[in-house]
């Protein structure tokens, strides 16, 4: 089987999640407790000040809400603009075409260099949506598999390779 080795945005984003800690949103919140807190406290503000329970100063108020505004759009302004720099970068180092045959994984790079994995350097798999990860032997490596393109039949015999030549393969589906 042969697969692309660039990335379409919509596969980055299947990676992320697919990578993403279960415990991201809590530690998220966390590292983010005073701006939610603030958030938390303007809104009570402006909710009581609808309901008539307090007086706020509504110019303020909405010179706040502004600058709220503000501060959440360009956050994720910057975020999507360093998510497509990853992606732009991941894509220019990434391997032109991974091919996967009864021996291993092989991948053959920009400017003609080529890779070759055998299956005994693979622990296991993870599937998306969009993407499968071939979770290497080392340390938060591995190679990711675009399948958006493949029907349900493609799809299903992907599972089964992966499955014959990774022993301790794991689906995440």
């Amino acid at each position: 089987m042969q697969f692309p080795g660039k990335l379409t945005e919509q596969d980055l984003k299947d990676v992320q999640r697919i990578v993403r800690s279960n415990s991201y949103w809590a530690r998220l919140a966390l590292r983010n407790w005073y701006g939610i807190a603030l958030l938390v406290a303007v809104t009570w503000g402006t909710i009581a000040g609808l309901l008539g329970q307090t007086k706020p100063n509504w110019p303020a108020l909405g010179i706040v809400w502004a600058v709220i505004a503000g501060i959440f759009g360009w956050s994720f302004y910057r975020a999507k603009q360093g998510q497509m720099r990853a992606l732009a970068k991941f894509n220019a180092a990434s391997a032109d075409q991974i091919s996967l045959a009864n021996d291993g994984v092989k991948m053959n790079g920009p400017n003609g260099a080529t890779r070759f994995l055998p299956w005994i350097n693979f622990k296991g798999w993870r599937e998306g949506s969009r993407t499968v990860l071939l979770d290497q032997t080392q340390e938060n490596q591995f190679v990711i598999l675009p399948i958006a393109q493949l029907s349900e039949i493609e799809r299903q015999q992907l599972r089964g390779l992966l499955r014959s030549q990774i022993p301790s393969a794991r689906s995440s589906t």
